[in-house]
């Protein structure tokens, strides 16, 4: 790493690498059985150099291809897109928890073990159910160093455990699922077979639906539709080319005071966490929207620049990436918002909700997974319907609250929300 270092300062350049390696190991279940054991092993070196102003990138998973791997950049710089920043300094960086011991000890005999047990309940909900279910763990160790001096080695692992189901009975298709992810050994796999059964009593059954609008409460995986196209307007790219409508609007009040999105490089279990972007900027916690105030866009060095706004560890060669969104919670469990609902949608699951235009703020779908509540009780799951809202105004106006409890997605960690007024068009038959 240094001598690569070395050889692109004696030519002039900047240079920026990143070497990943990544051991990967799951068992996967599916058609109620065992299906894989997986073992696999990865590098990734990733070369940035600025040439002229212009910024050539390659990449490499040859050990050993270090003189290749540099020789290609130069040449991708030749060609490569005019750029307004230098590579940064070193600077301090915090300290996330994200290596559990436990989790690289977590044997397959365990991980098995684990599988086996969702599956067993699985099976027990219906013999004509097909089940499927996931445990994997990954161990991640990625350096970072630039011919500025910075070095640094970050090591991080990684657990999750999926579990879902397919069931069809007559013209009635019914999938449903849930999983639990983390750095460390944390799952509930009491709460993920609760979840399953529940969607698998009350999703057997499906209920008539009149078109109209709806009092609705997202889960957080379908909360996730609703915060995608926000974080692509919050892109910096995005602002600097004029085509968010969020460009000029820092400052302004473009959600309810309810609503506050935050990027954390830095959480603590995050699975995006690290100690520096794919640019060398030092990861941080950055309110993005606070209590409907739009602080700050979510930013590489490049659009930084442009922007006259300082990078706050989102930057990747191709543009802005967010290491963990977090959406602030309410102070109500979410069950509140059921049990005070006479009549209204649950949405859990979506289909075809990101394949509008996201800088619309539009988002429109099919409901996989979802369900009518009357008088404070699922009754029955909702069948060929399709949700409508626009994130700018319903989030604005039409938002009534946030659950205090969250789940954590992966790259988001997200509370259940009330939303009135949303548009429900299907069969009501």
């Amino acid at each position: 790493m240094k001598r690569l270092l070395g050889d692109a300062a004696s030519k002039g350049l900047e240079a920026t690498l990143i070497t990943s390696e990544t051991k990967t190991v799951s068992v996967s279940f599916d058609f109620n059985r065992l299906k894989t054991i997986k073992d696999t092993e990865s590098l990734n070196m990733n070369l940035q150099v600025i040439k002229g102003n212009k910024l050539g990138v390659a990449n490499s998973t040859r050990v050993g291809g270090e003189k290749e791997l540099l020789e290609n950049a130069m040449n991708v710089a030749d060609f490569g897109p005019k750029i307004n920043y230098k590579f940064p300094s070193p600077e301090p960086h915090a300290n996330p928890e994200v290596f559990c011991q436990n989790v690289e000890d977590l044997t397959v005999d365990k991980m098995i073990a684990l599988g086996e047990e969702l599956m067993k309940f699985i099976k027990s909900l219906d013999p004509s159910i097909n089940g499927s279910v996931e445990v994997e763990k990954n161990i991640l160790r990625k350096d970072i160093s630039n011919t500025h001096g910075l070095n640094a080695r970050l090591l991080k692992t990684g657990f999750a455990i999926s579990s879902g189901f397919q069931f069809v009975k007559g013209q009635n298709l019914l999938n449903a699922w849930d999983w639990d992810v983390s750095t460390a050994m944390e799952y509930n796999l009491e709460r993920i077979q609760a979840k399953l059964k529940e969607d698998f009593d009350i999703g057997k059954n499906n209920t008539s639906v009149e078109p109209g609008l709806y009092d609705v409460i997202f889960t957080p995986m379908g909360f996730s539709d609703l915060i995608n196209p926000i974080v692509t307007c919050l892109n910096g790219r995005a602002v600097m080319r004029g085509i968010s409508p969020l460009k000029n609007r820092l400052g302004g009040k473009i959600f309810s005071p309810l609503f506050s999105l935050t990027e954390d490089g830095t959480l603590d279990k995050g699975l995006g966490s690290q100690f520096y972007d794919n640019q060398g900027v030092a990861c941080r916690k950055t309110p993005l929207i606070e209590k409907g105030i739009l602080r700050e866009y979510i930013l590489d060095l490049e659009s930084a620049y442009r922007l006259g706004r300082q990078p706050i560890g989102t930057g990747s060669p191709e543009g802005a990436n967010p290491n963990n969104l977090l959406v602030s919670p309410g102070n109500m469990p979410w069950n509140n918002f059921l049990k005070d609902m006479e009549k209204g949608i649950i949405i859990d699951q979506t289909m075809g909700a990101w394949a509008g235009n996201p800088y619309t703020g539009t988002v429109t779908g099919n409901i996989a997974l979802g369900y009518l509540v009357r008088d404070g009780k699922k009754v029955g799951r909702v069948k060929n319907c399709m949700f409508s809202l626009n994130v700018f105004t319903h989030l604005k106006s039409n938002l009534l609250a946030m659950s205090r409890e969250t789940k954590n997605l992966g790259s988001m960690v997200l509370p259940y929300c009330l939303i009135e007024g949303v548009s429900i068009t299907g069969s009501d038959s």
